[in-house]
């Protein structure tokens, strides 16, 4: 890629500094300015990661003629807004998982996008994983035909805080929103939409969900179960179960750095992809890509794979009673 992409980003936190450590190391992509409604942590992000430009105001950010594209890294609730205040300035956006909090506030956003010819994208890097390519690539294969089967669960204990993140039900607290949109992507990818879900939650004293159980059935008659859990250490495991074999994905399965594969006659094959740098370094190239080619949209992480995620995320809140 000839032109450097300067990046923009949206937030200052956690998942911002590992986001932007991996644009620092991608070629062709530059960590070029961050907003921060804290001045001064913007001023020291600025400062820790050799950005540019750093600011107090998200509107600024949006204005800089300079910024190629901006990276939406705040909790749910604030992303449908700064997505919208984005696109409206025409700045491409590629938004942290869950893009939304439900399929209501994604449609608004795609229908921006489209209005704006502006590229929009949800920051789902699992997607774009080694393992993953070779997941799809396997089963493209029929080396362990048809899906019939996929299990993978979420869980780690977190104290319980009413007013954080993961419990506080108006930042879009609870599993489900928080970790358990991986393996429902996972299911997505993996065996489309579902014809029937079934799912059960246990509350916080806030309504946030601690933990979502799901199951659901497909046309084909294949099923996949699913665990999101912000009170239980899991095993962070997933396996995907076809006709001629099984893939088991190593802890933890949506950022999996080892395969192996099981065939049903006994043999076994490891396969092992090591992180270049930790793991956003493949979503970012992949985005770069679609926005040399002027697209509006990725071909591995289309509008139509958010929606699909959004409305089974929708239906499983509506049968275990989460209101936000």
């Amino acid at each position: 890629m000839e032109k450097t992409i300067r990046w923009g980003i949206l937030g200052a936190g956690k998942i911002a500094e590992k986001f932007t450590a991996a644009l620092n190391y991608t070629e062709g992509a530059t960590a070029y300015a961050i907003a921060s409604r804290d001045g001064e942590k913007a001023k020291q992000f600025a400062a820790k990661h050799n950005m540019a430009k750093h600011y107090d105001n998200y509107e600024s950010l949006v204005r800089d003629d300079e910024i190629d594209i901006i990276y939406i890294a705040t909790p749910h609730a604030f992303h449908c807004e700064q997505t919208l205040l984005c696109l409206e300035h025409k700045k491409p956006v590629l938004c942290e998982k869950p893009i939304a909090m439900n399929e209501a506030e994604l449609q608004q956003m795609i229908s921006s996008a489209k209005k704006n010819n502006t590229f929009l994208m949800e920051g789902m890097w699992s997607r774009f994983m080694p393992s993953t390519k070779k997941i799809l690539e396997l089963i493209a294969n029929d080396v362990i035909g048809p899906v019939q089967y996929f299990t993978a669960d979420f869980g780690f204990q977190a104290p319980y805080d009413p007013n954080g993140r993961l419990f506080n039900i108006a930042l879009g607290g609870g599993s489900l929103l928080d970790i358990g949109v991986y393996p429902i992507f996972f299911t997505s990818l993996l065996l489309g939409k579902p014809e029937t879900i079934m799912s059960t939650a246990k509350l916080a004293p806030g309504g946030a969900d601690e933990y979502c159980n799901i199951l659901f059935r497909y046309k084909d008659g294949a099923t996949a179960h699913i665990f999101s859990c912000l009170t239980l250490k899991t095993s962070l495991a997933g396996e995907i179960v076809g006709t001629k074999g099984r893939i088991e994905m190593h802890n933890p399965f949506y950022r999996a750095t080892k395969l192996t594969l099981h065939l049903n006659s006994g043999e076994t094959e490891e396969f092992s992809f090591p992180h270049e740098l930790n793991g956003f370094e493949y979503e970012i190239r992949e985005v770069m890509d679609s926005l040399s080619k002027g697209l509006k949209e990725c071909p591995a992480m289309p509008h139509a794979t958010s929606l699909l995620m959004a409305k089974t995320m929708d239906s499983i809140r509506k049968q275990c009673g989460i209101r936000y």
